[in-house]
């Protein structure tokens, strides 16, 4: 995926005066569980008249039109999941869709790690109220809403992660896609249920949790479980 640096200064804005919602109004969606939340990220896009922003509430009744690819606003902040989890549902119903993740400030370091999850952009707290438009508009676009710093930090860590796998003798380090199988298996979901989300035969999830006992020299799934009970965001999620 070719990465380019986008900045606010960078990102043109079109001019909105006066223009009316369209049928061709981009669908921006907001997971956030917590309702002031995301009703303040409606009235930021609603600025914006390109953009038609909804909850994930909406999503479940309006699905976007056939082609479109939506963009999805997740509030890391204001779910009770693994990012991981929101990205894995959202992205099995809407393959071409684009994600900009909100949060706390957070070092380069931790922005590449949700950039290898599959994010194309992110947004800290404070520069919410500045950056939300432009950051939809722009990873609509095909663009990644990152900083120079993210973007250097992202090319040393594609190259150290390369270096070690080609170097490692055993190769014992857990995948991205191990990863993902992990965290499911945490929500105490079934091997069909995971072959689902992830778009994979349950034979393979069958595989992956073989190579992961092995790595992590557990013996049962229930050592890797989370105890907790299945949020009212993933009920959402998995109805959507």
């Amino acid at each position: 995926m070719a990465i380019r640096v986008v900045r606010s200064k960078f990102c043109s804005k079109q001019n909105q005066t006066g223009r009316a919602k369209t049928s061709t109004s981009l669908p921006v969606y907001i997971v956030d569980q917590n309702r002031l939340a995301a009703r303040y990220l409606l009235g930021i896009l609603a600025k914006n008249r390109d953009l038609h922003a909804v909850t994930l509430d909406d999503l479940i009744v309006h699905r976007p039109a056939e082609g479109i690819a939506p963009v999805f606003i997740i509030d890391r902040g204001g779910i009770d999941l693994p990012l991981s989890e929101c990205l894995c549902v959202l992205r099995k119903r809407h393959p071409n869709a684009k994600f900009v993740v909100l949060d706390q400030e957070q070092p380069p370091g931790e922005i590449v790690r949700l950039l290898s999850l599959g994010i194309h952009g992110f947004a800290a707290y404070p520069q919410v109220s500045e950056q939300l438009v432009q950051a939809v508009q722009c990873v609509a676009q095909g663009k990644l809403w990152i900083s120079s710093d993210v973007l250097e930090a992202y090319v040393r860590h594609s190259i150290t992660s390369l270096k070690s796998v080609n170097e490692s003798p055993t190769g014992q380090g857990i995948t991205q896609r191990e990863s993902q199988v992990i965290e499911l298996v945490k929500r105490r979901l079934s091997n069909k249920e995971i072959g689902a989300i992830l778009n994979v035969r349950e034979s393979t999830v069958k595989f992956h949790l073989s190579n992961i006992f092995s790595k992590l020299q557990v013996n049962r799934r229930s050592e890797l479980q989370d105890k907790g009970q299945v949020s009212e965001i993933w009920r959402k999620l998995i109805a959507s």
